[in-house]
Parts: C-alpha cells; structure tokens; sequence
C-alpha cells in the first residue's frame, strides 16, 4: 500500500505542478516526508490544496480517474484508483495560503519534505500538531490506534516538548469549550 502511495503521490503532484496548483501533504504522510522516511503503514493521503482552486484541484484528481465520493465539514474525501484521499482547503490571506484556525505557517511554500525521493510541500509541524489536537479533544487518546499514537510521537519528538506544549497551550485558549 505505502508504495502505492508514494507512486499516487508523485503522479498527483505531476499533475498539480503541470497546472502551477499548489498542494500540501498533510497527517502520516507529512510527518514521513518531513522525517525523511516511511515510518509506518498508511490508509489514506492526506492533501491541502488552494480553496479558490478547488475546481481545479478535482480536475486534476479526476485526469487520474479519481472522484470525489463524501462531502465533509472540513473538505472532501475522494478515491483515486482505491486509495483514500483526505483533502482540506487552504485559504489565501494575502501573503500565504494557510489552514483554517491554525497557527500561521500551516502551508510553507517551500518543499520541506522528502516522499520517493522527491521533495514535496508538507504541512507545518505546528499544523499537523493542531490536528492531533483536534483529534484528541473528539477521541480519547486510550482509543487511537496504534499508528496515530506512533505518528504523534514522532511529530512530538520532532519538534520537542516545549514546543508541544506550547501549542497545546495554545490550542486550549483557542477551544475554550473543551
């Protein structure tokens, strides 16, 4: 499967950057790139791409003979030959794109990842963080699965504990509800 991923990876990113559309690796995958190495089994890929361009972005996706299958409260799912796609809008503020609620820098322009060999767009630590974050204010984190406990310690230790904890901090006065 992580094979497959990496071959979809690369041939969605031919695409992108045949159109000058701007994507991002995001979740397992962005943590990979960003270490330098596959650390795990993966089920899905997770993308960001330009919000205004999402037109374009299924265009791209559907040249590869994939689809859009759910609507979701953050973007979209879609399937592109079996493999799961998770894909989240980016917003253009003006200097960058960034991630909805996340702290800035959520989409660097540059490639500061390596998947297969090639350099890819991630997004950044703190953003990836930000959604263990979410993810762990909805599911307790005695009920993840082992790959996304391993995932998150590998973004925790890549970034060390004072950072986490600063974006935690920061995430809690962001969420006051929770």
């Amino acid at each position: 499967m992580n094979a497959t991923h990496i071959l979809l990876v690369h041939r969605i990113l031919d695409g992108a950057e045949h159109r000058d559309l701007p994507l991002w690796l995001g979740g397992g995958w962005a943590i990979d790139a960003r270490l330098g190495r596959v650390t795990r089994k993966h089920q899905d890929i997770d993308l960001t791409f330009p919000g205004e361009r999402r037109d374009e972005f299924e265009a791209l996706l559907a040249s590869l003979g994939g689809r859009v299958t759910e609507e979701m409260d953050y973007g979209f799912l879609a399937d592109v030959d079996g493999a799961l796609l998770d894909c989240e809008p980016a917003q253009w503020n003006g200097r960058a794109y960034e991630l909805e609620g996340v702290p800035e820098g959520s989409c660097p322009d540059a490639a500061e990842g390596v998947l297969g060999g090639r350099a890819v767009r991630c997004n950044s630590w703190d953003a990836i963080l930000w959604d263990y974050f979410h993810y762990a204010a909805e599911v307790g984190r005695a009920e993840w699965p082992d790959r996304h406990v391993a995932s998150y310690r590998l973004a925790c230790a890549a970034v060390g504990v004072a950072k986490v904890e600063g974006l935690r901090a920061a995430f809690a006065q962001q969420q006051p509800e929770r």
